[in-house]
C-alpha cells in the first residue's frame, strides 16, 4: 500500500494498492454493486500515475466538503473525477472495475488510521490477486488513455502524458 498526501485535506488518509492477475473479478463486481466494499477499485489500464489518483481524490474530497458532489458516495465521486467529462455511467464503465479487468488499483479514503487499516484488510481478504509494489509503475493502455482524454501525438511532443491527463481532469467544469 502507498499513501497519497493531500495538503488540502490533511484530515483524510488515502492509500492505494495495485493488484495484478485478479482471479475473482465477477465476485468483486458483485460486492461493489451490493455496497459490501467501501473502497474504489479501478481498472489499472486507465490510470497513468499516483498523481492522477491524487488529483481525482483531491477534487472529490473538495466536492464532498463543499456539498457539491454529483454522485452519492465519495468512492463514485473519485471515479467521476478521473473522467474528462461529467457522465457518471460512462465514468464508471471506463474507469471502474469490469469483467475484462485483470490488473486493478484500489483506493481507500478514511478519517482515521483504524478505519483505513480496516478497509485495507477488507480489500486484501476479498481480492484474490497478487499485491504488487508500485515501483514498477502503472500498466496503463497508452492508446485508450489518448482516446478517452483526446490527447494527440502533437500534444505529447511538447508535454507529458501525465500532465495532459491531469490538466483535463483538473480543469473539468
Amino acid at each position: 500500500m502507498t499513501r497519497l498526501q493531500l495538503e488540502q485535506h490533511p484530515d483524510k488518509l488515502i492509500d492505494y494498492m495495485i493488484f495484478r492477475n485478479v482471479r475473482n473479478i465477477a465476485e468483486l463486481i458483485t460486492l461493489l454493486k451490493s455496497g459490501k466494499m467501501n473502497s474504489v477499485i479501478l481498472s489499472e489500464n486507465m490510470i497513468v500515475s499516483p498523481l492522477h489518483l491524487a488529483v481525482a481524490a483531491n477534487r472529490a474530497l473538495h466536492n464532498e466538503k463543499n456539498k457539491a458532489m454529483k454522485t452519492k458516495s465519495i468512492n463514485t465521486e473519485i471515479i467521476l473525477c478521473l473522467s474528462p467529462n461529467n457522465n457518471i455511467s460512462q465514468s464508471l464503465t471506463r474507469f471502474g472495475l469490469n469483467v475484462n479487468s485483470y490488473n486493478v488499483i484500489s483506493l481507500s479514503v478514511a478519517d482515521s488510521r483504524e478505519a483505513l487499516l480496516e478497509k485495507i484488510q477488507d480489500l486484501k481478504s476479498k481480492v484474490k490477486a497478487d499485491l504488487v509494489n508500485d515501483c514498477r509503475g502503472f500498466q496503463y493502455d497508452d492508446y485508450e488513455v489518448y482516446d478517452v482524454y483526446g490527447i494527440s501525438k502533437e500534444e505529447l511532443s511538447v508535454d507529458s502524458l501525465e500532465n495532459s491527463v491531469i490538466t483535463r481532469i483538473a480543469t473539468k467544469v
